[in-house]
């Protein structure tokens, strides 16, 4: 049954216009879309299974649009978010989301950065008034500087620095991407730059990403989408178009390939992991492409599993990885870890081995495709009662330029894809030779 007679039904689009605000009845049952003259993007979902709502404020920057020395800072100005304007001071924003009975946080990834409320519906109007506030009047002070660089510090210490599998991957995304490009630093930053950021490169960092044609407001719930558009319009459209942001200029990643590196750090088990260039859906000029990935990395997850984890017993753990909807070029990962007594290089033959079974005969998968198939269009279906999950996909689909209908298409494209389609994007891209490889070697506590 087609995904899309289970959640939408095709509407005609339609646009109706005032002097400030475009809004446009999208393709699917219970979405309305709007764009304020600033730039501002709107999507309203309405879900009105319980009387609550999720806001959430998306801004088309991250760590992918940074560079030394000021690598993390998109990470660090979500910190200063939570510090203050002339009309909220510090800490009053989560008290009154608090007193309101509200959760509040905000998450920084690769290619953006979003903040979010969950509250009753009564109280959209307080959400959606202080986001906008601190959108534009946020205050700066060296004195919550100094103290958020050192909760930075320590959160980059427990989640990097003390954590041996972070400190590998990290590595891995270092040899693998050119530092001029998008994605060879982390998230958090690193360590020196940290500690070196001074209140200017902030203030300038959200003097130019942080506007409204930056920016896309999702709000899920049970909430009247003409309400949600009339606030966004009383509360972010006296906020200047910001002419200096120009996507276009952005960095793509530098891809480098045949790099390999060994870390000896205190762990108690060893780690080898591999990395393929590859495309995501976003950068793939073949779009089914990014879906038949996707699904050879959940076939072989599976099935490398099954035969060298539970079958044969030379891998404690495997794991494979995709990431389909970054904004640039990706990585197609394989990771394990060896049972006592196994060398790495039987378990990295034995996956070679398995590659190119699956390119020579991938009737052999067809099991293992009908039911991975069944798996993510249930998973889907369920995903489907979380309106945190629905506002995910929506502001992050919109916000790395798919636009939302690729969260409605999902489920049939990879109903599309057979076991030929694996077998030729495996030939396509899993190039042994060209593999970036990283390997922990435990040195004891």
């Amino acid at each position: 049954m087609k995904i899309l007679i289970l959640l939408a039904f095709f509407l005609s689009a339609q646009a109706i216009s005032n002097s400030n605000t475009t809004v446009i009845g999208l393709a699917y049952e219970g979405i309305t879309q709007a764009s304020l003259k600033n730039g501002l993007k709107i999507i309203v979902k309405v879900d009105s299974r319980a009387p609550v709502f999720i806001s959430q404020l998306w801004y088309k920057v991250g760590a992918s649009n940074e560079s030394r020395p000021n690598t993390g800072i998109s990470h660090m100005l979500e910190h200063m978010m939570f510090k203050g304007t002339r009309q909220y001071p510090v800490g009053e924003f989560s008290r009154i989301i608090a007193k309101n009975g509200g959760d509040e946080n905000a998450f920084t990834s690769k290619d953006y950065t979003a903040y979010y409320q969950k509250m009753h519906n009564s109280k959209l109007e307080l959400a959606i008034k202080m986001e906008a506030d601190r959108m534009r009047n946020l205050t700066f002070s060296n004195r919550e500087l100094d103290k958020e660089r050192q909760v930075v510090i320590e959160e980059r210490r427990l989640r990097v620095e003390d954590n041996p599998n972070a400190k590998i991957f990290e590595q891995l995304r270092i040899i693998s991407y050119d530092e001029s490009g998008a994605y060879h630093a982390p998230v958090i930053g690193f360590q020196a730059d940290i500690e070196t950021y001074r209140l200017s490169d902030l203030r300038n960092w959200y003097e130019k990403y942080y506007a409204p044609n930056n920016a896309t407001l999702v709000v899920v719930g049970d909430v009247d989408p003409k309400q949600v558009i009339g606030y966004a319009q009383q509360y972010f459209s006296s906020y200047a178009f910001n002419p200096n942001i120009d996507t276009l200029k952005d960095k793509p990643p530098i891809a480098l390939i045949k790099q390999s590196k060994q870390l000896k750090v205190k762990a108690k088990l060893p780690l080898y992991t591999m990395a393929f260039h590859v495309p995501s859906l976003v950068s793939a000029k073949n779009k089914m492409q990014a879906y038949q990935l996707e699904m050879l990395a959940y076939v072989l997850d599976n099935g490398l599993s099954k035969t060298l984890v539970r079958d044969r017993q030379i891998a404690t753990s495997i794991s494979v990885s995709y990431r389909l909807y970054d904004k640039y070029q990706t990585q197609f990962n394989i990771s394990f870890i060896a049972a006592q007594g196994i060398e790495n290089n039987t378990i990295i033959d034995a996956i070679k081995q398995q590659v190119a079974e699956l390119i020579k005969t991938p009737n052999l998968l067809k099991d293992e495709i009908r039911r991975t198939k069944a798996q993510l269009e249930a998973n889907f279906v369920f995903e489907q009662d979380q309106i945190s999950t629905q506002s995910y996909y929506l502001g992050m689909l919109e916000t790395v330029g798919l636009g939302i209908d690729k969260m409605f298409t999902y489920v049939d494209k990879m109903n599309e894809v057979t076991d030929k389609d694996l077998s030729n994007v495996a030939n396509m891209y899993l190039n042994f030779d060209n593999v970036n490889t990283v390997e922990l070697l435990p040195q004891g506590f």
